[in-house]
């Protein structure tokens, strides 16, 4: 077979497409609803034989993307990417500027490259697009991970772009640094890019906005916070209690000294950033307690009163609820939530054809 090369040295070594899976490739695991698959053969450098890529894409009976493996291959270096698609459902959504609904579609893109056969970097990306719209829009979010050498730690970095004919908008934010572990996350060199964004560089949930409910756990807990009161800096701990069936009143966690959440309870995103901002508060509460007396305020004084009159839920729950630094926490929980979801609406209002399974509650 001879092989034509362009200017740039690339040269197509093989293609095929539509193939039948009639028997188990050997060493690929691909998915069970897979019915054909395509392989495609590129060579680069002019020497094909030490430096290609190899892309095996898996489809369903319908022609969809199931799963696609990638194989970038030098003489020093193999980097093996598994990429997995779901799509989503169309959803409907409001059309900007209108009372019509629009069918918006989108996927899901996870995947994970190694080097060398070791872990290299992560990513999950969604992508969406109107079904019926004269000047179609294509929104694309991601949070990518890269490893750092040390495990479990990851540099992570996220984006989030819309695209119109001629016209690109969005923000890129790069450099944190998160331990899955631990929960714990951090910045790194912080950098953020904006194009055409009205005042989202001031919003400091803008982190947080794209991931998913699970990742969202251990991310948020070290941002959120009433917004009126800052509190000093708190260690973080999730800790893994079930209720029990005869328990009247459930706990989603505490503060004693440190944050203590509950992975058994606090599931949802709306109950992160409450339950957070509420143990926060406490430490808030007790940091201002213990400052000077010449320093404590008419506020300070009933914090203290507070704490030699304080009840547990569990010996009189209607007691607990009016104890006065409960009734602040509270009040600290829906501060912190409704300033989480005043930034998220205007994220939504710059990306106005994202569904909320892009970025939502």
């Amino acid at each position: 077979m001879v092989l034509k090369f362009n200017s740039a040295g690339h040269c197509l070594i093989t293609k095929q497409t539509g193939i039948e899976l009639t028997k188990k490739l050997k060493g690929i695991k691909y998915p069970q609803r897979a019915k054909s698959y395509d392989v495609v053969e590129i060579g680069h450098n002019f020497n094909p034989s030490e430096y290609y890529t190899k892309i095996v894409t898996f489809r369903d009976k319908n022609g969809e993307i199931l799963q696609r493996n990638i194989t970038k291959k030098t003489p020093n270096e193999t980097l093996e990417t598994k990429k997995n698609y779901i799509k989503y459902n169309d959803t409907a959504i409001f059309e900007p500027g209108s009372y019509n609904f629009l069918l918006v579609g989108g996927r899901k893109i996870s995947s994970v490259t190694k080097k060398n056969g070791n872990f290299f970097a992560k990513s999950e990306e969604i992508q969406t697009v109107p079904k019926t719209e004269s000047n179609p829009r294509v929104t694309i979010s991601k949070i990518e991970s890269f490893s750092t050498g040390y495990p479990a730690v990851e540099k992570e970095n996220q984006s989030c772009y819309e695209y119109t004919r001629g016209n690109k908008k969005g923000y890129s934010l790069q450099n944190y640094i998160r331990n899955n572990d631990a929960g714990l996350f951090k910045f790194g060199d912080f950098k953020a890019t904006f194009e055409n964004m009205n005042d989202l560089s001031k919003d400091k949930h803008l982190p947080l906005h794209l991931y998913s409910a699970k990742q969202f756990r251990y991310m948020a807990p070290y941002i959120i916070e009433n917004p009126e009161h800052r509190p000093p800096d708190v260690a973080m701990k999730w800790y893994n209690k079930a209720p029990k069936n005869d328990e009247e009143h459930i706990s989603y966690g505490f503060f004693n000294g440190q944050v203590n959440l509950n992975k058994r309870t606090v599931k949802s995103k709306e109950q992160v950033i409450q339950t957070t901002a509420h143990e926060k508060e406490h430490a808030y509460q007790r940091a201002e307690m213990r400052k000077p007396v010449e320093m404590h305020t008419e506020e300070t004084k009933k914090y203290i009163y507070a704490t030699e009159h304080y009840v547990k839920a569990e010996d009189n729950y209607e007691e607990y609820l009016k104890n006065y630094k409960e009734v602040k926490a509270r009040e600290a929980e829906n501060k912190a939530l409704n300033e989480y979801k005043d930034n998220l609406n205007k994220l939504r209002e710059e990306f106005p054809y994202a569904p909320d399974y892009q970025f939502g509650m």
